[in-house]
């Protein structure tokens, strides 16, 4: 038998090989190009979104963090307050006009019988300084002033007693210093002044402010 074979040369640039686009196939082709664009500028547009909801919830939680740190200082000394106000008017240590101290009941002539609770005494300690230094200078740490006593409390308000990083540090500085006025009544009379400090957090989220109380005390009880 006779085979027969037939040679085919195909050019290597052949449109049979490599057949030219259509119109509609470089739309297409475009088409995906600003697809992929598209896309990119989006994630962006959206990451953009996302960080700035995140720097909102995370501003939202450091002024509620303040808050709290702000009631619970204010919640403490309005407490020693009022436990000055209705114990005995004698267990108040207090200077005199010429800048004596007359002792109270407390273990020492400038203490001050302040309990934390019905069973444990924590004391506050008065400062002895005539005049009251300015606000501007009393700091969440003891200080080293003449006649100035840093009543430095430390207070778990996260309910993390083993992560101090996040306690309410408080300083107060307190004054009681005999008012009366012979002249126009015997009764005698006490203003009290708690000058404090607080400090809470740790880093970017630390927070400190400074604030006084003052208040007037007398012999006769008022209600």
């Amino acid at each position: 038998m006779w085979h027969v074979f037939t040679h085919v040369h195909i050019h290597p640039f052949s449109p049979r090989r490599f057949p030219a686009l259509s119109s509609g196939d470089s739309a297409r082709t475009t088409r995906r190009a600003f697809t992929l664009v598209e896309v990119m500028i989006s994630a962006v547009l959206l990451s953009a979104g996302v960080v700035a909801v995140f720097g909102s919830l995370l501003h939202s939680r450091q002024l509620s963090e303040g808050s709290i740190y702000q009631n619970a200082a204010v919640t403490v000394v309005q407490g020693y307050i009022e436990q000055m106000k209705n114990m005995e008017f004698a267990d108040l240590p207090y200077l005199t006009t010429s800048g004596s101290v007359i002792a109270g009941s407390g273990s020492t002539s400038t203490e001050i019988p302040t309990r934390l609770n019905a069973s444990t005494s924590d004391p506050l300690v008065i400062s002895t300084a005539t005049t009251i230094p300015a606000l501007s200078t009393i700091n969440v740490t003891a200080g080293t002033l003449t006649g100035i006593t840093d009543n430095v409390k430390i207070i778990d308000t996260n309910g993390t007693p083993d992560d101090i990083a996040d306690d309410l540090r408080l300083n107060l500085r307190v004054w009681i210093q005999d008012i009366s006025n012979p002249a126009l009544s015997a009764t005698q009379v006490r203003a009290i002044t708690i000058h404090y400090a607080w400090g809470g957090g740790a880093g970017p989220n630390a927070r400190t402010f400074r604030s006084s109380v003052r208040t007037i005390r007398s012999a006769v009880p008022t209600y």
